[in-house]
């Protein structure tokens, strides 16, 4: 599957017109505004505080917004995607393998969308839904998710070794979290929620509870099943 994404990926950076496109070398994005889409290969793309992008999109190199950075759009093969304070990424935001981090006071305004890559925000705001198929989501804060969390399960595999297959998605939500939507498991996982956390209706996995700041480490490491 990765391999498709990348190639696919590939031939939309050969076709790019009016666009920034760097193989490999970083691309920065100084103060001001650079409307048209960026495509990286192998450089990463960071935008500078208080800077506005386009539409990001990455095949290696990682992406970072910098503290009150905007960018229309970020979408990643294996790059990190990493947003700084009162960063925003006003569509949607999508990683195949590379890590996520929202920074207190990140916003995206559309879906967060993941296949094996882990997300981490802390008193971020997600104006749509979450979903991954075999990540680790962890809420914390005042993190605040106007949509649905879906765990969703990968396409048929011919191989018995597939690494994404055995991996069962994690979520935990902390103290402070607020998710408006339903919570929907295609296959299981563990699932974590604060006691003090606010959450929808939940589907296809159990709900583990715990007081505190963090759930039991050695039980969040585990995987649970489908009800």
């Amino acid at each position: 599957m990765r391999g498709r994404v990348r190639m696919g990926w590939l031939l939309a950076l050969v076709a790019c017109g009016g666009c920034t496109m760097h193989i490999d070398r970083a691309t920065t994005v100084t103060a001001g505004s650079l409307p048209h889409p960026i495509y990286a290969v192998d450089g990463a793309v960071q935008v500078l505080s208080h800077a506005h992008a386009g539409k990001i999109r990455s095949v290696d190199g990682g992406v970072t917004l910098d503290d009150w950075a905007t960018a229309h759009a970020i979408k990643t093969v294996d790059g990190r995607v990493m947003l700084g304070r009162q960063s925003v990424c006003r569509g949607v935001l999508a990683s195949v393998d590379g890590n996520v981090t929202l920074a207190r006071g990140a916003r995206v305004g559309g879906d967060l969308r993941t296949y094996t890559a882990n997300v981490q925000a802390t008193d971020a705001q997600i104006g749509g839904s979450i979903r991954t198929v075999s990540g680790r989501i962890e809420l914390r804060g005042i993190t605040h998710v106007a949509g649905s969390i879906r765990l969703d399960k990968p396409k048929p595999s011919t191989s018995p070794d597939d690494d994404v297959w055995k991996r069962l998605p994690v979520l935990v939500i902390g103290p402070g979290v607020a998710v408006d939507g339903a919570i929907v498991a295609q296959r299981g996982g563990t699932l974590w929620v604060s006691r003090h956390a606010h959450i929808g209706a939940v589907s296809g996995i159990r709900v583990q509870w715990f007081d505190g700041a963090e759930p039991p480490l050695a039980a969040a490491a585990s995987h649970g099943g489908v009800l």
